[in-house]
């Protein structure tokens, strides 16, 4: 069965003065021997979330979402993959949705953000009254990552490549795009002239674990103009580009679809289009 675990803004508020055994106690079980992150700290700086030890409870309160609403969203959103994607029993953990940099001019309704760090477990920051349709997305998107037949689990630090990461995000964003409205903030910025400039910087990289290089092509980099979130929108243009050549009948076909069958079928259109 699911298991649906909302951390909400007045428990952690509540927890304040013991905040990092409470977090411990409901992040550590997360984890595993396929987990990226390895420890429950981690986790919770991800999401800030001790920032909650230093809150009035007037702050704190200010993050509080519909618990019932996004349970219903949750569900129904798991079901609808589910008819889709191979997913064993799912537990998703939510958390409030505190700012970062890139939502200074964004609508606080999709500050929605989320991270999979492990098969079968996803976690959520959820704001106080989400745009229902981007979190949809967001679920599915998150779920995609989380099903046992995600080979990102195979790989290791060493061996996830810009590519992988490509494939990784693209083929999620592929298949969340395809069941959701698309309401992402970053689509806007990506024209075609921006795509083929970017691509002509990232193939130079595309066997590179360098985390730092990978975050400035993946996340952006305000200091280089590489616009924020770039690497999703051009990751979802990638995945575009080979199955409009190579059409698919399951959307559980793109896990085993070798990265450099996307990457080769990328690189002839981008130089068919010079």
């Amino acid at each position: 069965m699911n298991e649906i675990n909302q951390l909400t803004p007045e428990e952690l508020y509540t927890k304040k003065d013991t905040l990092e055994d409470f977090l411990s106690t409901e992040l550590r079980p997360l984890i595993n021997n396929k987990s990226w992150m390895k420890e429950w700290e981690q986790i919770a700086l991800r999401f800030k979330l001790l920032q909650f030890k230093s809150f009035s409870q007037e702050e704190a309160l200010a993050y509080q979402w519909d618990t019932g609403r996004v349970r219903e969203i949750i569900e129904d959103t798991i079901l609808q993959v589910r008819q889709h994607i191979t997913l064993d029993e799912v537990k998703v953990t939510v958390v409030p949705a505190l700012p970062f940099p890139w939502f200074k001019n964004l609508d606080r309704s999709i500050w929605t953000n989320g991270f999979t760090n492990s098969p079968n477990s996803i976690q959520l920051a959820i704001p106080p009254n989400p745009d229902e349709q981007f979190l949809r997305y967001l679920i599915a998107h998150e779920l995609h990552h989380a099903s046992p037949n995600n080979p990102i689990y195979e790989l290791t630090l060493e061996t996830f490549t810009l590519g992988e990461w490509y494939k990784m995000e693209g083929t999620a964003e592929f298949f969340s795009l395809n069941l959701y409205e698309d309401k992402r903030w970053w689509k806007k910025d990506l024209s075609r002239e921006l795509e083929l400039e970017y691509w002509s910087k990232a193939k130079q990289e595309i066997d590179t674990t360098d985390d730092r290089i990978k975050s400035q092509l993946c996340f952006g980099d305000s200091n280089k103009g590489i616009p924020q979130m770039i690497g999703y929108a051009f990751a979802h243009e990638m995945i575009k580009s080979y199955v409009k050549k190579h059409p698919i009948s399951n959307y559980n076909e793109l896990y085993f679809i070798d990265v450099l069958a996307f990457i080769d079928e990328y690189e002839n259109g981008a130089s068919a289009s010079l």
